[in-house]
C-alpha cells in the first residue's frame, strides 16, 4: 500500500508500464524478491523491485515520487542494491528501459551499459512502439 501512490503517479500513463498492487503482492511471494522503500519524514518517497536469480539481480522497477525526483532518491536507491549485490556474491545487476525513457542516461550514469535490445517491445496508448534496451553493471 505504501508505493501505490507512487506507482501511480511516477510512471507515464501512456505506456502503461506502472503496476497494479496485486501484480506487486504477487511479485512479492516469489522467493528471492526484495522490495526496498525510501522513506523520508515516516513517508514513502521512493521504492525498488528487485529479484535475485542464480549470480545475478535483476532490477526490476524503480520509483521515485515526482515532487521529489531529482533529489538523489533513485540514487541512493540504486546504490543500496549495488552494495548489497556485491555483498551477496552478485556477478551482475540487470534492467531494462523503454528505449524513450530519460531514465536512460540516469543508468548510464550508475555505471550500467547497453547489452541488448528487444525490438518494439514496449507499445504506448498511441499505437506507437519502442524498444526495451536491455542494461547490465557489472559488479
Amino acid at each position: 500500500a505504501a508505493i501505490m501512490p507512487i506507482m501511480d503517479s511516477a510512471f507515464a500513463p501512456e505506456f502503461g508500464e506502472a503496476w497494479t498492487s496485486a501484480q506487486c503482492l504477487s511479485l512479492l511471494t516469489v522467493p528471492q524478491t526484495s522490495l526496498l522503500i525510501a522513506e523520508q519524514s515516516q513517508k514513502a518517497v521512493g521504492f525498488a523491485l528487485t529479484r535475485w536469480v542464480c549470480d545475478e539481480e535483476e532490477l526490476l522497477m524503480i520509483g521515485v515520487a515526482p515532487e521529489r525526483q531529482r533529489s538523489g532518491i533513485a540514487k541512493a536507491l540504486v546504490k543500496h542494491i549495488v552494495a548489497r549485490a556485491q555483498q551477496s556474491g552478485r556477478d551482475r545487476i540487470f534492467l531494462e528501459v523503454r528505449s524513450n525513457n530519460s531514465a536512460l542516461h540516469f543508468y548510464r550514469s550508475r555505471g550500467f551499459e547497453k547489452c541488448g535490445v528487444r525490438k518494439s517491445y514496449y507499445k504506448g496508448v498511441d499505437g506507437g512502439r519502442y524498444d526495451a534496451i536491455t542494461m547490465a553493471l557489472n559488479l
